[in-house]
């Protein structure tokens, strides 16, 4: 154990230098404990600093013992016998195995892995690898070797930061680094470098010591970055190891090894005392320990912050919402748990989405139907409920849909026409749901509610209305209109009929009064009906003034009574107002008086508004319905009766006792005949027999009144004349007689004739045989007709047939009608005397020869009538007109005399001709030939031509047959040639009955036998045939299903391009009456610009302003307008072209679906263009009507008296001058404030840097109070080293006395030196108790020096409450707190002094240690005196136990922190109490709330002035830049 002291000297400036290294890594700090602090926040923990090589097995590659071999102690002398031992590695006590490297270091009793012997081969370039295992990773903080032998002249560390990794160099150590190692010896890392580059030095490669020599390799030394540890992962990455391997290289030698000589070869070798690998085990800042794993026995991190793994080196499974960091100082990085709302317990960390929003959780196997990064959402096909709690599933319709997702109250998105929830059920409006939606119920919007049957489509008609569309009035109706709320209007027809329709010609026309001028013959009615005259004023009114209660009317001139038949269902129109509030409304405010009937209604009914002082607009309907409630309700009939005959409008004009009422723009809609908008509410009747007019308000021809004097309201009754007669009067019922009668229903012959004229014949009545048509008369008995007039002196007797005297003559011989036309002149002719015949032309006939004989025609010719030569064949009866000769014929014969058929007629017979009907697609002309076959255009077949012929088929959507494709003209092949040979059989077996030769039996059989295999092969074509046919019959059949198929889709599709055309010209329609619209509020803002322009002269006002807004607004609107008819243009332009393209494709299935699609969003597009439309035309009205009502503001605007503006406008001006300068004048107080504030707030700044500056300084002696700390830790540190090498020492005096009893005779010689080791050992005593006291006064000094950091802690923290307190007080304090800096630097002398003690003390135990060796050699040589030195030793031996126990002692009293140390504590508290700092932080306090009280009433000024600068900006922002005083504007 030679040059032990050697070993020994240099322990101290190790430990020193080890403190110093571990001092500069940030992870190598005092071990904490906890991962929370005092209020449980995280913050970085770290395992306790640790040997991590204790205990720990290391793997050699070269041990000695194995044979066992002699090694000798090197001594450094040359001719120096050696002390030589053996190495056997079976022996306990001879073996030095790699067990040695990390077990106990016992000095006294050292044990040492070691080599075999440079005898064996050990030398360069043979190496030796050390490899240490340690389990899991390590944050390195040294790597320390301690040599038995001298130190090697090169090695090496490595280290792998994985079981499996490669081995990184660490450090080299060689006298040759560049030879050895490719290094440059003590080279350095500079800044910016690589900083895990290992590094070679040749400070401990020499031969010296031989040994105890120690090697100490600090991970961090001379790195750049080590100061900034926890930013630098290059550095975290280089001091970490799972692994360090030692490779010896070269052995140091004397050199004499050269001279081979076995005792010089046997003495060089490796041995190694200790290999200690300082740090903490790696669980990056997450874990307070490491605990051994119970599975593996491998140490495993105990983690926190929500970290696992065995270094905490991910998050736990449900901790991922940001990335895994290491722990810092300033941030414990502890991993966050995901936010996954409480629907899931899993997630990952998402890159991407940590980088969009800062959180990386991404959840997994969200529940309750959620997803999402955070589960934040429901899945898709599902919605929250209103709980928001869950997800429930959206269950939309599948085939009422657009799609399975729904928004976020449940609801589902549905196609064209289809409402609920789910999408379930049709709109109002639609029907029959299906996969494009629900079909739009196709219903009249006139007619009809808008709503349909879901399931057949069958609108739901108004009251009147009827059809499967609501497209036609009921029987009694007319007039489809989308105002009337019963859709269509009572037919009148003064009850005659219920067949009527609108009439054309007709135009809307209004019975107005405005009272412009007068007050156009209104009068008043009082109660007594009594008539009073009615106030006329200029401004356009009438008024009724009442001095009682009783009620007052206005009372309606003479235009707006009498018919008004044609205003029913139209709307009275009137203004009124009334003088006061006080009205009190009745139930017969507007009454209606006319056809002995009487209705009235509230003024507030139909939904006005109830009278006041302004004028305000009523609308009363003339209807019968019960939504316009007419008292007492009368049918429409009757209520059409009283507006046929109008007697009276009265319309109330008082309500209270001396009250007015004021009149205005009575407006009484009805039509007129003529041009101008179409009144389709006027009826045009279709009569029954009997009845004619446009209301059948007359009777017809041979009718008469049945009630005159009901007028039109009476039936009409066929007239009674007898059979004489087919008119009669329609009033008075006279009949127009013929035949000789008369009377009112030609009930008796008129006078000159005589017969019973009831019998109801043409010859009724005849002549009287009377001279001069003088009347006669039948004996009612004889029945003898006797003349009751005979010219007066002319003739006589019963006939008036002879003379009277004086006369003479023929009294019977004048012609009797005897005349005819001849040429267009009347001649007399003769006739015969007895029966008055005239004579007639041929074919001439009747007695006055007046008619052509049956069969002749063409009396006018003055030469007789002619034959009609009627076609016996063509005519019905051989007869013709007996003016133009036309003869009548058959149905379908034509010509003069019938002889031919009509053009497409033909079969000219008796019953006449029949229509061709040819077919006018499949046919060239529509005449046919005499068989009646048409001639048919290619393809086409049939008598009419209405057929395809065979191979051909019918397509709608291309004119004509077209021809079948190719395939099928095998069939129609197949086909012809079965009925060829069907026609051969037929004629085969023709021919066997037909033949006149005999036939032999031979030919018999054998053609019989021919036609039986024909039949054969017949049958097996036709079964053959039928296979195929049949195949194609199932393909045609399949064919004809997908056709039909498509053809039904593609006539929905034409349905929707029909109906999107439809809704494209509503919206043209729209878009044009939303231009007229424009076009009449431009009108009327021109007019109001007009009626404007003449009354201002200077800057426009409020109203003109208004009506400049308004006029672009509508042009705005215009513009709108405009683009969006373009749109619809376009989109019906797409529509038609759509069609047409749909038109030419119908054989392209697999495009069908694309253009379904793409005419449903066109058809989408064109209802959009609809809502757009109607939205422009509800602005544009709305524009118009602002229009008109500027227009109406404006034209009431009284005169303006410029003068008086413009001396309020200057007086305006000048106040607003005034106002300006106090602006300006308080504005430059406000600034000369600031100014002053600016100095106050720099000064405020100053202290507040000035207190920040203390807070800086305060937190810098808190730092070295945190460094006094740790020097006071690492001297009680060295205290427990003292005390373990003073049971080293005791060890060896234990060896000593094993030794004693083996050399009795050495102990008697020892025994001489017993009072020198007494006096040695009561010096070590001595020296242990100034140890002792040294080490308790550094434990004292240590709690003073935390009392006192605890108190400066305090201090600084009340120095940050105070930041703004004055500059002296800051001063004073920064004293107070150097005093107390130099009462700590007086602590660290006094520990630097205990340090130095210890040292002392260390080398002083070493000497006592080497001689209590030597007194062990001399103790071999006094066995004799072994017993006298036993006793004599056991009394040194039990002083030593009491001096290990006082040792033992004061290791306790420095761990438990009791005994002296609280004395010493207390003494430090007592001298910290009387240094007056209470009385410090009491001034600096009263200061602090002083300067705050300063600041408070600054915040509170400074909130003043900005108040009183907003009101002034307020002011001045109410300001307007022209005032213009129109009281008739500014009024309330």
């Amino acid at each position: 154990h030679g040059g032990g002291h050697k070993a020994l000297r240099p322990m101290g400036w190790f430990i020193q230098v080890l403190f110093s290294f571990t001092c500069l890594a940030v992870f190598s700090h005092s071990a904490m404990d906890e991962c929370t602090d005092d209020s449980s926040r995280p913050q970085r923990c770290m395992p306790e600093f640790v040997n991590a090589a204790f205990n720990v097995t290391v793997v050699a590659t070269n041990t000695c013992g194995s044979p066992p071999e002699e090694y000798c102690v090197q001594t450094g002398v040359t001719g120096v016998t050696k002390s030589c031992h053996i190495c056997d590695a079976r022996d306990r006590r001879q073996h030095h195995s790699a067990v040695y490297l990390t077990d106990y270091n016992n000095q006294q009793d050292t044990t040492w892995w070691q080599s075999q012997t440079m005898l064996a081969g050990i030398q360069y370039p043979h190496s030796i690898n050390l490899t240490l295992h340690l389990g899991k990773a390590f944050d390195i903080t040294y790597v320390r070797l301690k040599f038995h032998t001298s130190r090697p002249e090169s090695f090496a560390i490595y280290k792998r930061t994985s079981e499996d990794g490669p081995w990184t160099p660490y450090q080299y150590y060689s006298g040759s680094c560049e030879k050895t190692y490719q290094k440059t010896n003590r080279g350095f890392i500079r800044t910016g470098q690589d900083e895990q580059q290992a590094l070679c030095t040749d400070e401990f490669s020499d031969i010296s010591p031989l040994t105890g020599g120690n090697v100490a390799f600090s991970t961090l030394e001379g790195r750049p970055s080590a100061y900034n540890f926890d930013n630098s992962p290059v550095l975290q990455e280089w001091v970490t190891a799972t692994d360090i391997k030692v490779t010896l290289n070269r052995l140091n030698t004397f050199g004499d090894e050269v001279f081979n000589d076995p005792k010089v070869l046997k003495s060089y070798y490796y041995a190694i005392s200790d290999f200690a690998v300082g740090g903490r085990c790696k669980c990056n800042g997450h874990a307070s320990e490491c605990a051994k794993n119970n599975g593996f026995g491998k140490p495993v991190c105990n983690c926190k912050h929500n970290t696992e793994g065995d270094d905490c080196n991910v998050c736990k499974p449900f901790y991922n919402d940001r990335p895994w960091r290491r722990a810092t100082a300033n941030n414990p990085n502890e991993c966050l748990p995901c936010n996954c709302n409480g629907k899931s317990a899993e997630c990952y960390f998402d890159p991407e989405l940590y980088r969009a929003t800062g959180h990386g959780g991404h959840c997994r196997n969200c529940a309750d139907y959620t997803g999402g990064p955070n589960c934040e959402r429901c899945l898709d096909n599902y919605y929250r409920d209103t709980s928001g709690t869950r997800c429930l599933p959206c269950s939309c319709n599948p085939v009422g849909s657009l799609a399975t997702q729904c928004d976020k109250t449940g609801r589902c998105s549905c196609k064209p026409g289809v409402m609920g929830d789910k999408c379930d059920r049709c709109q109002p409006g639609f029907h029959t749901l299906t996969e494009a939606g629900c079909r739009p119920c196709s219903c009249n919007p006139s007619g009809s509610t808008q709503e349909c049957d879901v399931q057949t489509g069958r609108c739901q008609c108004k009251d009147n209305v009827e059809g499967f569309s609501c497209d036609r009035c009921k029987l009694g109706y007319f007039n489809m209109d989308p105002q009337n709320p019963q859709g269509c209007t009572p037919c009148f027809c003064f009850q005659h009929s219920s067949v009527c329709e609108s009439a054309e010609g007709y135009s809307i026309d209004t019975v107005s009064s405005t009272f412009n001028r007068d007050d156009e013959q209104w009068t008043g009615q009082q109660r007594d009906s009594s008539s009073v005259s009615v106030q006329w004023s200029t401004g356009g009114e009438i008024s009724l003034i009442s001095d009682d209660y009783f009620p007052m009317y206005f009372v309606a001139p003479e235009r707006f009574l009498g018919n008004q038949l044609l205003s029913y269902g139209q709307n009275l129109t009137l203004n009124f107002r009334v003088d006061r509030r006080d009205t009190r409304l009745s139930a017969e405010d507007v009454v209606l008086e006319g056809a002995g009937l009487r209705v009235a209604v509230p003024l507030i009914a139909q939904g006005n508004a109830y009278p006041g002082e302004n004028m305000q607009t009523f609308v009363f309907r003339l209807h019968d319905s019960t939504d316009y409630p007419w008292r007492p309700t009368l049918t429409h009939s009757e209520f059409q009766k009283l507006l046929h005959n109008l007697t009276s409008i009265k319309i109330r004009g008082t309500y209270s006792e001396r009250s007015a009422g004021y009149l205005d723009d009575v407006k009484l809609i009805t039509a007129k005949k003529g041009p101008g908008s179409p009144a389709r509410w006027v009826e045009k009747c279709t009569c029954p027999q009997g009845y004619v007019g446009q209301h059948c308000e007359s009777c017809a021809l041979r009718y008469r009144r049945s009630r005159p004097d009901l007028g039109p309201f009476s039936s009409c009754d066929s007239c009674s004349c007898n059979g004489h007669s087919d008119t009669c009067n329609p009033d008075t019922g006279m009949c127009d007689c013929l035949h000789n009668t008369a009377g009112l229903s030609c009930e008796r012959c008129k006078d000159g004739y005589y017969g019973d004229s009831t019998v109801g014949s043409s010859s009724d009545c005849k002549p009287c045989p009377c001279p001069g048509g003088s009347t006669c008369a039948v004996v009612p008995k004889t029945k003898e007709v006797v003349c009751t007039n005979c010219p007066t002196g002319t003739t006589d007797g019963f006939f008036c047939d002879r003379c009277k005297e004086g006369f003479y003559g023929n009294p019977l011989c004048v012609c009797i009608l005897a005349f005819h036309i001849l040429h267009g002149f009347l001649l007399q002719t003769s006739c015969l005397q007895v029966t008055g015949q005239c004579q007639c032309f041929p074919h001439v006939t009747n007695r006055d020869c007046s008619a052509c004989q049956p069969g002749f025609f063409n009396l006018r010719s003055g030469t007789g009538c002619e034959q009609c030569n009627c076609n016996s064949i063509g005519s019905t009866n051989g007869q013709c007109d007996i003016g133009s000769g036309q003869c009548e014929c058959q149905p379908g014969v034509t010509g003069q005399r019938c002889e031919r058929c009509e053009v497409n007629f033909f079969g000219f017979g008796l019953s006449g001709c029949k229509p061709c009907d040819c077919d006018p697609e499949g046919s060239s002309t529509a005449q046919c030939k005499e068989d009646g076959r048409c001639a048919c255009l290619p393809g086409f077949v049939g008598a009419r031509c209405d057929m395809c012929e065979e191979n051909y088929f019918y397509n709608r959507s291309t004119p004509g047959c077209q021809q079948c494709p190719s395939c099928y003209s095998l069939v129609r092949d197949k086909v012809n040639q079965q009925r060829q040979k069907l026609h051969d059989l037929q004629t085969l077996i023709d021919n066997l009955g037909s033949t006149s030769e005999t036939v032999s039996d031979k030919a018999f059989e054998d053609r019989l036998k021919e036609a039986e295999k024909s039949i054969m092969d017949l049958l097996d074509e036709a079964q053959t045939s039928k296979d195929v046919d049949k195949g194609l019959l199932e393909r045609l059949g399949k064919l004809n299903s997908t056709l039909t198929t498509q053809w039904n889709r593609l006539q929905n599709i034409r349905n929707t391009v029909d109906n999107t055309g439809t809704q494209a010209d509503k919206a043209r329609n729209r878009v044009r009456d939303a231009e007229n619209l424009i076009g009449l509020a431009r009108e009327e803002l021109d007019k109001a610009k007009d009626a404007i322009t003449p009354s201002i002269s200077g800057d426009p006002n409020n109203m003109t302003l208004l009506a400049e807004e308004a006029r672009n607004l509508a042009d705005k609107h215009k513009m709108d307008a405009d683009q969006i008819e373009k749109i619809a243009k376009d989109a019906n332009d797409t529509s038609t072209k759509a069609l047409n393209l749909l038109t030419k494709t119908l054989d392209g299935e697999g495009k069908t679906n694309q253009d379904i699609d793409e005419l449903n969003r066109k058809y989408d597009l064109a209802k959009n263009l609809e809502k757009q439309a109607n939205k422009v035309h509800a602005e544009a009205e709305e524009a118009g009507d602002k229009a008109l009502k500027i227009y109406a503001n404006l034209t009431s605007l009284p005169p303006f008296n410029t003068k008086l503006l413009e001396d309020e406008a200057s007086k305006i001006k000048k106040e607003a001058s005034d106002l300006d300068k106090l602006i300006d004048k308080t504005e430059k107080e406000y600034n000369d404030l600031r100014d002053d504030l600016r100095g106050k707030e720099t000064e405020v700044r100053k202290l507040l840097e000035k207190g920040k500056t203390e807070q800086q300084t305060a937190d810098q002696l808190l730092a070295r109070v945190d460094a006094a700390k740790a020097l006071a830790e690492e001297a009680a540190k060295k205290g427990r080293t003292t005390y373990q090498e003073a049971q080293d020492i005791l060890g060896n005096l234990r060896d000593f006395d094993k030794r004693v009893n083996d050399n009795k005779t050495a102990a008697e010689d020892a025994m001489k030196r017993i009072p020198e080791i007494n006096a040695t050992i009561i010096a070590a005593n001595e020296k242990t108790k100034q140890a002792e006291g040294a080490l308790g006064n550094a434990a004292a000094d240590a709690k003073e020096a935390k009392s006192k950091a605890e108190e400066a802690e305090k201090i600084a923290s009340a120095v940050q409450k105070g930041s703004a307190k004055t500059k002296a007080d800051a001063e004073k304090a920064f004293e107070d707190t150097m005093m107390l800096d130099g009462e700590v630097n007086g602590m660290m002398d006094q520990l630097s002094a205990a340090e130095a003690e210890l040292a002392k003390k260390k080398a002083e135990a070493d000497q006592d240690m080497m001689m209590a060796s030597m007194a062990s050699d001399n103790a071999k040589e006094a066995e004799d005196n072994a017993r006298k030195a036993k006793s004599a030793v056991r009394t040194v031996l039990n002083t030593i136990n009491d001096l290990l126990k006082s040792l033992g002692n004061i290791d306790k009293v420095d761990l438990s922190k009791l005994g002296l140390i609280e004395g010493s504590l207390k003494q430090a508290k007592d001298k910290m109490a009387n240094s007056d700092l209470d009385r410090k932080l009491a001034e600096l306090n009263d200061v602090a709330k002083s300067q705050e009280e300063m600041i408070t009433d600054y915040d509170r000024q400074i909130r003043e002035i900005r108040s009183d600068i907003a009101n002034l900006n307020d002011i001045k922002n109410t300001l307007p830049d022209g005032c213009f005083n129109t009281p008739s504007l500014e009024r309330p």
